[in-house]
């Protein structure tokens, strides 16, 4: 079975988003990243049946689980 993985880091100021280890966007506040990585993470579900997990840093800069998608 297929899996994929968006994480969210803190950069410049904002949030990056990573998709797979790609950077992808770039957002002012977590909550739009997280909005935005939520949608990315539902339509890969949904409609193309890969599992998808959304992990951001914490205040450590270590990597939590935030979510996932079967």
């Amino acid at each position: 079975m297929e899996a994929s993985t968006l994480q969210l880091v803190a950069s410049h100021g904002g949030w990056r988003l990573i998709d797979n280890g790609e950077p992808s966007f770039w957002f002012l506040e977590r909550d739009q990243a997280m909005h935005h990585a939520a949608l990315i993470a539902d339509v890969r579900a949904n409609l193309r049946h890969i599992s998808t997990r959304i992990e951001a840093t914490n205040d450590s800069g270590k990597f939590e689980l935030v979510a996932s998608f079967p």
